[in-house]
């Protein structure tokens, strides 16, 4: 893989739960590195994670994220409960113990309007399934497992998650998962909508999801942000009319029109060549 770019505007932060690498130009790969608790992630993790895609959201030379777990087994398996449980002196975990970005740093976000992409190499329970819930686009190894066990733990799924699903895949089915808490395949989740694509084996997780990648870059960055907007205005808004205004009314929107990236646009179309992207300003 590359190494770490020199020109970025701000420096990547330092991890101790997770390896930042960089394996295509504008893209950042984020690999969750636990694998001896199967990614499980404990509270000062989450605030890493946070710390990461904070980073992600602001570097104007990363235009796609990639996060993926290291292994063979595990994306995420959800909440390390049993070194919470012994650290934690009141034997309790709240939300407030998370960052305000939710599981991961990721499962509550709602500023980030570049793409993240979820490449599941294996299960993905509890917290790590809402991770993969709040991604854009989901490539999940045939034998990957999807699961919402909370439940069964006396506790809930508390990170977004259950908000998501059930604007994802309607009520009844939602009330289904969330309240057995049963396993789902990746075959069943591509089913329902939750996953775009499933690959043979684990280690094709990532390829699959550099190659959606590439097709993205190839794209302006600023109009994949507003595009990104926009689809989150009609999922946030009550009416379909609302989101439209939301994203025509927008500062993002209007900016985007005076901005390089537009008039490089309609330049190339003109002289019927690739455009050249810079770096998003909006």
């Amino acid at each position: 893989m590359p190494g770490i770019p020199t020109n970025f505007e701000f420096s990547p932060p330092k991890t101790k739960f997770c390896l930042l690498t960089f394996p295509a130009l504008h893209v950042l790969l984020v690999t969750i590195n636990r694998p001896k608790k199967l990614n499980a992630l404990n509270l000062p993790a989450h605030f890493e994670l946070d710390e990461v895609f904070n980073w992600y959201n602001r570097e104007p030379e990363l235009w796609v994220s990639i996060i993926t777990g290291s292994g063979d087994k595990a994306f995420c398996v959800g909440q390390d409960l049993k070194d919470e449980l012994t650290s934690k002196k009141d034997q309790t975990i709240s939300i407030d113990d998370f960052p305000p970005s939710g599981f991961g740093g990721l499962s509550r976000r709602v500023d980030c309007f570049k793409p993240v992409i979820a490449a599941v190499n294996g299960f993905a329970i509890g917290g790590g399934m809402e991770m993969t819930l709040a991604c854009d686009i989901v490539i999940a190894a045939k034998d990957a497992i999807f699961s919402l066990p909370e439940v069964s733990r006396g506790i809930i799924a508390v990170n977004g998650g259950l908000s998501r699903l059930v604007r994802f895949i309607g009520y009844q089915r939602a009330c289904e998962l969330a309240f057995t808490g049963r396993i789902c395949s990746a075959k069943e989740f591509k089913e329902l909508g939750l996953v775009n694509q499933i690959v043979p084996f684990y280690k094709d997780a990532v390829p699959a999801a550099l190659k959606i990648a590439s097709e993205i870059i190839k794209n302006s960055p600023d109009a994949i942000k507003v595009t990104k907007r926009g689809i989150l205005y009609s999922l946030e808004s009550p009416s379909l009319t609302e989101a439209e205004r939301k994203l025509f009314d927008s500062e993002m929107t209007k900016k985007l029109f005076i901005q390089d990236n537009f008039k490089e646009g309609v330049r190339a179309f003109k002289e019927k060549r690739q455009p050249k992207w810079k770096n998003s300003k909006l």
